[in-house]
C-alpha cells in the first residue's frame, strides 16, 4: 500500500485551494491550512498528512453545518446527530461537532426540555402530549416522563 498522494493539480478557489491528486481524489483545503502545511512547496502529501488535514475539514463542515442547523431555533443533541448524519457526516465528526457545541454551551438539552415545558405549561397541554412532545423533539422517553412530573407534581391514579 502507497502511503503517499501525488498531487498532479493545485486550483485556487473561493473557498481556499483545490488538489487534484494522482489517484483522481481531490481535497478542498482553507488558506491557513495550505501556507500553514507548506502544501505549496510539497508534490506530495504523506497518507497521515492527507487524512489528518481530511479529518480536519470534515470537522470543519460538520460544525458549520450544525451551527447553520441551529439558526433556525434551538435544538436537541439527538435532532442535531440526526441531522447530521442525513446529511452523510461521518460519526467521528459530528461526535467532534457535538463535543464543541456542547461545551460552548450551543446545545443543552436540559434547557431545551425546561424551556419546551414552560411554554406548554402556560397554554394547559397535558401531560401526556408534553411528554410526546419532547419525545418528538428529541428527548429520551425516561428523561421526558421524569422531567415532566418534576413540573406537574404528577402520580400516577389509583383505581
Amino acid at each position: 500500500m502507497n502511503d503517499e498522494k501525488v498531487i498532479v493539480n493545485r486550483e485556487s478557489s473561493k473557498k481556499g485551494y483545490v488538489l487534484t491528486f494522482s489517484d483522481n481524489s481531490q481535497l478542498v483545503i482553507d488558506e491557513e491550512t495550505y501556507f500553514k502545511n507548506y502544501i505549496y512547496e510539497k508534490e506530495v502529501l504523506s497518507e497521515e498528512l492527507f487524512n489528518d488535514i481530511s479529518d480536519k475539514i470534515k470537522n470543519v463542515q460538520c460544525y458549520n453545518k450544525a451551527i447553520t442547523y441551529l439558526l433556525n431555533g434551538k435544538k436537541t443533541e439527538n435532532r442535531i446527530k440526526s441531522y447530521l448524519e442525513s446529511k452523510g457526516f461521518e460519526c467521528k465528526a459530528i461526535d467532534n461537532a457535538i463535543y464543541k457545541l456542547k461545551k460552548e454551551n450551543k446545545i443543552n438539552d436540559n434547557d431545551f426540555i425546561n424551556k419546551i415545558i414552560k411554554a406548554n405549561m402556560k397554554t394547559g397541554m397535558k401531560r401526556d402530549k408534553l411528554i410526546t412532545k419532547l419525545i418528538y423533539h428529541g428527548i429520551d422517553l425516561e428523561i421526558a416522563i421524569k422531567e415532566v412530573d418534576k413540573v406537574i407534581k404528577y402520580e400516577e391514579d389509583t383505581y
